[in-house]
């Protein structure tokens, strides 16, 4: 298993960990503890977005380190000048800063930590969904699909339940096997899913659209911050 993989395996075990906490702490809700239970789920859904961070730049710092091999090794017929262009872009590397709390991931992660670690962090979230109640009784929806943990391109609704996931990821998943339920946690549907389930949602893609546009500013606000940081 490649370097990524294991920072991914390691982020979805921090997610199902706060889920697993979450629920435990809702089987004994009813005891009065003077809040300390929800004291404690606070406390380490913390620590998990402070590790998820460290391990995120790490992840990025190695998808550049490893572009970096991919062009150096096309570039150079030599040994000695791979080493030498190997020396010059890996300490280019190494003293970029990154902002992981603009990246993507991170945001997706934290969002997703946070609503399942705290009480009304679902209803705060902007990048959660709160359909129609005629259609759906009110529940809540993430932009982000339960599979990959990324923004999702093209939703598609599941007919049986009406959770949302991304079309390229959960077509991938079901490919090959037909014993796939929805992951949504608390999902009553015990139905597997299959293709002629999955509709296309132009609500939830209008609403990604919008999402997708806000991270490019983001994004571009603070690539020119640093730019700014660096001239001063």
């Amino acid at each position: 298993m490649e370097f990524n993989q294991h920072v991914d395996s390691a982020l979805t075990t921090f997610v199902d960990n706060t889920k697993f906490f979450r629920e435990m702490a809702e089987v004994v809700s009813d005891f009065s503890d003077d809040g300390q239970i929800q004291k404690l789920l606070e406390e380490s859904a913390r620590l998990r977005v402070e590790h998820a961070e460290n391990l995120i730049r790490l992840k990025s710092k190695h998808q550049s380190l490893s572009q970096a091999v991919q062009q150096i090794q096309n570039l150079s017929s030599t040994i000695e000048e791979f080493e030498e262009e190997w020396k010059e872009r890996s300490e280019a590397v190494e003293q970029k800063r990154i902002n992981v709390k603009n990246i993507a991931e991170f945001k997706n992660f934290k969002k997703t930590v946070e609503v399942n670690g705290q009480a009304n962090g679902a209803s705060q979230d902007k990048d959660l969904i709160m359909e129609g109640i005629e259609e759906t009784g009110g529940e809540i929806f993430s932009l982000y699909d339960p599979w990959s943990k990324a923004l999702m391109k093209n939703p598609v609704r599941n007919e049986k339940c009406g959770h949302i996931y991304d079309r390229d990821s959960v077509m991938l998943i079901i490919k090959d096997n037909i014993g796939i339920r929805c992951p949504v946690l608390g999902c009553a549907n015990r139905t597997y899913i299959q293709p002629a389930h999955l509709v296309e949602d132009a609500n939830v893609q209008q609403k990604i659209q919008q999402r997708m546009a806000e991270e490019i500013e983001d994004g571009t606000a603070s690539e020119e911050d640093e730019e700014q940081a660096d001239e001063d």
